[in-house]
């Protein structure tokens, strides 16, 4: 069928006005609230990603009425500036982990004491347990007046230890350089099993290992590939210390001056994000694993004796701890893990048995 020239002319008033009217609806209807992400995760890490999907939900099902801006990569300062930006309500929305908030509020290192956690289902289980969420947000928003914990998900994975020398027991870690946070809770775990701890900005580890100031850092896998530190760490032993757990916070104050329905566009927004942050992480880690491999790297997996000898590492941090700050969260701690421990018990009784 075809157009003539009188015809198309009007197709393309009728476009060009069509086009117009979409534009001043835009423009009538442009966004009641902004709600802007700020992160330190680079924009290739799955971080970002569960931000993104936030961001999508978020714009998608409250029509329009909310715009998300998402700042990774530090654009927006470190752990410590975001989180004060939330707090002064300049930042709606950060992430952090337990030691990027411990300045604000310095009982949550309790989720950093090493071995805590067994494995995976222990930590899916602690993360989604409501009463251990629901003190951690009620006590932090206390605290700092206006941070309100939107929830807890995965991050890179389980932490564990890489050097130039081949790792299968604490033995072979006695005196080493390691890398660390500047962190009591890092730095005490690792001289309590004979490391020689040593605080690195992260951003200078590479060229510390280089040139031989550490001999070693403790990093989720992922970290370690994505950044190239596998040129010098080429050994790793699986003994999943801490795990990365990330902590995600949000104005109150924005929040509470949101209408009902949109503080609910929000809360299914977060479930989108931790949907993705506890599944994303695990199915990346198959790549970085064979990406460690194929460098020439080695990752141990340790035997039940094997994984005992790093043991001894926890108590000293414990009793740090519970000096500092008291029995009380290391025991809401121990006690969501015993709730997780159950269930899962429960769960595999059920797998199994008719």
């Amino acid at each position: 069928m075809s157009i003539n020239n009188s015809s198309r002319k009007l197709v393309i008033g009728l476009s060009g006005s069509l086009f117009s009217a979409l534009a001043f609806t835009a423009s009538v209807h442009a966004a009641d609230y902004t709600l802007k992400i700020g992160h330190v995760s680079a924009v290739s890490q799955p971080l970002s990603t569960c931000a993104e999907v936030m961001k999508s939900h978020v714009e998608r099902y409250s029509g329009g009425r909310i715009e998300v801006k998402h700042y990774p990569a530090g654009q927006l300062g470190n752990f410590r500036e975001n989180v004060e930006a939330v707090q002064f309500g300049t930042l709606e929305m950060t992430l952090t982990s337990g030691g990027g908030i411990a300045n604000f509020f310095g009982p949550i290192q309790a989720f950093d004491i090493p071995y805590m956690f067994e494995n995976d289902q222990v930590m899916d289980k602690v993360m989604a347990d409501r009463e251990l969420t629901e003190r951690l947000r009620a006590d932090v928003l206390k605290a700092t007046g206006s941070v309100r914990l939107m929830g807890m998900t995965g991050g890179v994975g389980w932490r564990d230890f890489f050097a130039d020398v081949p790792i299968k027991t604490a033995a072979d870690l006695k005196g080493v350089k390691m890398r660390t946070v500047e962190s009591p809770v890092s730095m005490e775990f690792a001289r309590a099993l004979g490391m020689n701890p040593t605080p690195v900005p992260w951003p200078e580890l590479y060229t510390s290992l280089a040139t031989g100031v550490v001999h070693g850092t403790k990093n989720a896998l992922s970290d370690v590939v994505d950044t190239s530190l596998n040129d010098y760490v080429k050994y790793a032993v699986a003994d999943h210390h801490t795990h990365n757990l990330i902590f995600w916070w949000m104005s109150d104050t924005w929040l509470q001056k949101l209408p009902e329905d949109l503080q609910g566009v929000v809360a299914d927004g977060f479930h989108e994000l931790n949907k993705t942050c506890n599944g994303l992480p695990g199915a990346l880690y198959l790549e970085k694993y064979q990406k460690f491999v194929d460098g020439g790297g080695e990752v141990h997996i340790p035997s039940a004796e094997e994984k005992a000898t790093f043991l001894p590492g926890q108590q000293p941090v414990i009793d740090w701890f519970v000096d500092k700050y008291g029995s009380e969260y290391y025991d809401l701690v121990q006690a969501a893990v015993d709730r997780a421990n159950a269930e899962i018990e429960a769960e595999r009784a059920s797998f199994i048995k008719q």
